[in-house]
């Protein structure tokens, strides 16, 4: 009988580490993010607001310009990885500079942080999911809803 009570207290004993823990892992700063990774809404929000008034922070929509004028997170900046200028625009960037891409649903803007990876970019992170998990997320837009 001694044992499950023992194992019980044990487990109420841990319970708020790993609520703790749990919490934790949805409010990880700007500095704990892994360059070239996908990222939560709440961590882009959170990488956001962090870099706010940073130079070399930048976002990036990498949708075409119709996509972006119809809707947007705030401050972003349009280049479109599909477009044939894609490479001589990104060129343009800071290399040491932090970078937030992101599409509609993910797949461009993973292509578009891989190619800025291997053109010797340092801290590009992707917004995983994109556009429909930020609205997901009831996140703020510009323009109109998806």
């Amino acid at each position: 009988m001694k044992k499950p009570r023992k194992l019980k207290t044990a487990i109420w004993l841990q319970l708020p580490i790993m609520v703790f823990c749990f919490l934790l892992s949805f409010a990880a700063p700007a500095a704990d993010l892994v360059p070239f990774s996908d990222i939560s809404p709440a961590q882009a929000a959170a990488l956001i607001k962090d870099k706010n008034v940073d130079p070399l922070f930048k976002i990036i929509d990498v949708r075409t310009v119709e996509e972006f004028k119809a809707n947007r997170i705030k401050r972003a900046l349009n280049i479109d990885v599909k477009g044939p200028d894609f490479a001589t625009k990104v060129a343009k960037l800071d290399r040491e500079g932090v970078y937030l891409v992101y599409c509609k649903g993910g797949v461009r803007s993973v292509r578009a942080m891989n190619l800025m990876k291997d053109a010797g970019f340092k801290h590009v992170y992707n917004l995983a999911g994109g556009l429909k998990n930020w609205q997901a997320e009831k996140l703020p837009l510009e323009g109109a809803p998806l």
